[in-house]
């Protein structure tokens, strides 16, 4: 795996870092075929209230703490919320959790009291939310100190050690409370950026499952490796236009970017060749998508925005030259260089060549560029600091349900995804 924003056990101090899912559990859990909610999680059921206002969670009655530390109750759960809501969380749609009044029933049940509709919480405590489960009681022997060394958790798999930098690694739990034990002994994931790297390692039989580029597939699969794909849609891919904060009274705001101008950013859409770029990158195993977050399978789904596009912002390098032209571009500008971040994103290692086409796509139609390679935890830095001037690469995976992805995108302070603010209240 490319290394995470985050080399941490303290999931709240990441922005949703899956290497920690092996062993933490989350509070609801999603079929491994459909990605439907299930009861596989901590919670076995759970029922919302008419307004969606009230979530109550029945826990499993007979789920285990690793290490010792006893079973799991609703104190775990009020435990755990109370971790990931610190004003510090970087937890990506954190704002999904905060806001909940918590109720413990009794010790296998607990309800979130919000004074306005969650419709999309579920989302926010299942397996791609921005809450894992951890022990109080571990908290209460060990403190933080504990969870940084070797959290307890409850899934089939318990944490033995990580290796900042290098691994993860997990040992089956024997005998596990859900009845399904851990198919293999042992799991470890390793760090490892390089794609080169990694394909020589999977060829070695030195690591057994990885995610590599399009182009370096053909040589594993020669040598008897098999692709195997996402049985639900993996990923939404764009690119952000980072930096556009709406306080235009503070210093953040920086009216000297090209892209502040409408006309250039039509410019820069219609300088993409979005079906060259499927063909290249993604081998056609891809399609174009005409509003970042929207897909026919949410609420909020608008068929006319996808009616639209082509006329609106579709592949015209003419068109863009002229809207270049109009804008006084590049004379207009202190600066018109577009920087473009080049990063690698756990999970997407087409994600640099996309950064290289989009350059050559804007060159073409005379917009200066350049390529700034950083990680992908200096440009959530970058984000946070409401200083992230640059376009980059980036997706949505999985595919968040319509109101926690708002909640991520488009928020009142800097978000580490985009960069991008609104002048009202983060809520849609």
């Amino acid at each position: 795996m490319e290394p995470g924003n985050a080399d941490t056990n303290l999931y709240w101090a990441t922005a949703t870092d899956v290497s920690l899912f092996p062993a933490l559990g989350r509070l609801v859990g999603n079929d491994a075929l459909t990605g439907a909610y299930s009861g596989d999680g901590l919670a076995e059921s759970w029922e919302a209230n008419d307004d969606f206002t009230v979530w109550t969670f029945h826990l499993h009655p007979d789920a285990e703490w690793h290490h010792g530390f006893g079973p799991v109750s609703a104190a775990d759960i009020a435990h755990s919320y109370e971790l990931h809501i610190v004003d510090d969380s970087t937890q990506s749609a954190v704002a999904q959790l905060r806001g909940a009044e918590l109720e413990i029933v009794d010790d296998h049940t607990i309800r979130f009291v919000f004074d306005e509709p969650r419709v999309g919480f579920l989302f926010a405590v299942a397996s791609r939310g921005s809450m894992l489960i951890y022990s109080k009681a571990q908290y209460e022997a060990e403190g933080l100190d504990g969870y940084i060394a070797r959290p307890a958790g409850t899934e089939p798999y318990q944490i033995v050690e990580r290796v900042t930098g290098q691994h993860i690694l997990f040992e089956r739990v024997e005998n596990h409370w859900s009845g399904t034990d851990a198919a293999f002994a042992e799991l470890e994931l390793r760090w490892t950026a390089e794609p080169a790297t990694k394909l020589a390692a999977l060829l070695a039989g030195e690591i057994h499952i990885t995610n590599l580029p399009r182009e370096l597939q053909p040589e594993a699969i020669e040598r008897g490796k098999a692709v195997l794909e996402s049985t639900n849609p993996a990923a939404q891919i764009t690119a952000n236009f980072n930096g556009l904060y709406m306080r235009t009274n503070d210093e953040a705001f920086n009216p000297g970017l090209p892209w502040v101008d409408i006309r250039v950013r039509e410019a820069m859409n219609r300088a993409l060749d979005r079906e060259q770029l499927i063909d290249v990158v993604y081998e056609g195993r891809a399609a174009p998508m005409a509003v970042f977050g929207m897909t026919p399978n949410n609420e909020g789904y608008v068929a006319e925005l996808e009616q639209r596009f082509e006329a609106m912002y579709g592949y015209d390098p003419a068109r863009a030259e002229e809207l270049l032209a109009e804008a006084g571009y590049p004379d207009a500008f202190a600066d018109p260089v577009i920087p473009i971040v080049v990063a690698q994103i756990s999970g997407n290692p087409e994600l640099t060549l996309v950064s290289e086409l989009m350059q050559v796509f804007f060159e073409e139609v005379g917009l200066e560029t350049e390529l700034r390679e950083m990680d992908w935890a200096a440009m959530n830095a970058m984000g946070r600091g409401r200083q992230a001037y640059v376009v980059n690469p980036n997706r949505q995976a999985p595919i968040r349900p319509t109101e926690p992805f708002l909640q991520t995108r488009y928020t009142t302070e800097a978000s580490p995804n985009g960069g991008y603010e609104r002048p009202t209240r983060s809520r849609p």
